[in-house]
This record gives structure tokens, sequence and C-alpha cells, in this order.
């Protein structure tokens, strides 16, 4: 017997109503088979199908009892002052201080080629088809997106999505037509919220 860890691409589903699954996962499908689906809530007959029939990976977790390490905790009373301190610290350090590292590609990520980063990336052109690019910290992307980009940092600038790529900030799939082509926009998230603002 061998066993071995893996670390892998994760989307969390609660399916509340059939209809507006559906809709988002056919709208989705490509980008969601590049990840395994923990998916719980009322799993229809129809919605069932849908997904045997696409061929992604997923598990039915409604009677798991998983802890998600992604949830926040309220900082106690007496500890706030405390961590209020800490952050206003932080916020003072130089910002060359801060990013001692960052990786700066000048070309064009090419089909197949899959990067995965925890420093910041600024990338001066197109990201191709079949392309994936995974970067913990914040990204900066001088052309357009056609493969599939993922960003959990502070914020992320491109300039545009094809109808091809996709990109994913924060956990969330960003809507290709909420965002313009050959424009540089800044795309954060406030309060759970995702921002796209054109950079001016």
């Amino acid at each position: 017997m061998k066993v071995t860890q893996k670390n892998i691409r994760v989307f969390h589903i609660s399916i509340d109503e059939e209809a507006l699954f559906l809709e988002y996962f056919r709208k989705n499908s490509i980008l969601l088979k590049e990840f395994f689906l923990l998916i719980e809530g009322n799993i229809t007959k129809s919605i069932a199908f849908v997904l045997e029939q696409s061929g992604v990976c997923y598990k039915d977790i409604t009677s798991c009892s998983l802890r998600f390490g992604a949830i926040k905790k309220d900082i106690p009373a007496d500890m706030k002052e405390l961590h209020t301190e800490q952050h206003e610290k932080k916020e003072e350090k130089p910002l060359v201080e801060q990013n001692k590292k960052l990786r700066i590609l000048d070309r064009t990520i090419r089909s197949g080629e899959e990067i995965y980063e925890t420093v910041p990336i600024t990338i001066f052109g197109r990201v191709n088809s079949g392309a994936k690019i995974f970067c913990e910290e914040s990204m900066n992307i001088y052309g357009i997106v056609d493969g599939l980009v993922e960003c959990d940092g502070e914020y992320l600038i491109i300039s545009g999505i094809s109808p091809r790529g996709n990109v994913i900030f924060k956990g969330e799939i960003i809507d290709k037509e909420s965002v313009k082509l050959n424009v540089l926009q800044k795309i954060t998230m406030r309060d759970s919220v995702i921002e796209i603002k054109e950079m001016v």
C-alpha cells in the first residue's frame, strides 16, 4: 500500500436552488473541470446527471463534518487593541521592505505552461490558452488572459479576459462580461464583494 498527501485545488459549492446551480455550472463548467468540487445541499437527479456527464470530480459532503480553515475568527475584546496596534505597526513598514521579492516575467506565458508562485508576480505579456498561473500574492498582468489565472493576493490587475480565459480572485470566479478588453482594471475584494475599477 502507498499513501501520499496531495495538495489539490478545491471549490466548495452550497446548492440552494437547482436552476441557479445548473445555470452557474453550465456557464463555468470548463473552468470547474480544473478543480475538485465539494458540493453540499440538495443534489437533485438533474444536478447529479449534469455533474456525471460533464466529467468533473466531485464529492457530496452534505453529511460530512468538514471544517473549513478559511472561516474568519472573531477577535476577543481584550485582544482587539493589541491586534490594532500590531496592524498599524505592520502598515508603517516601507513598501520596499514589505515586498522583498517580486517575480517579473517579460514574455508571453505559453500554452501548457504552469506557474505556481508564493510572491507577487508581474507579467508583461499575454497568458495563452492552456496556460495556468496560481499566485498566493497580488498579480499584475499587462496582456489578455486567454488561459487560467488564480490570484489570492490583495489585488489583481488585468487588461482583459478572452472568451476562452478564466480568472479566479480569492476563490470567486470573475464574470468575463464585467471586465473590459484592452483596459487596465484593478480587481479587489471588500466585505466579500468583488470590486472592479479601471486604472486611470
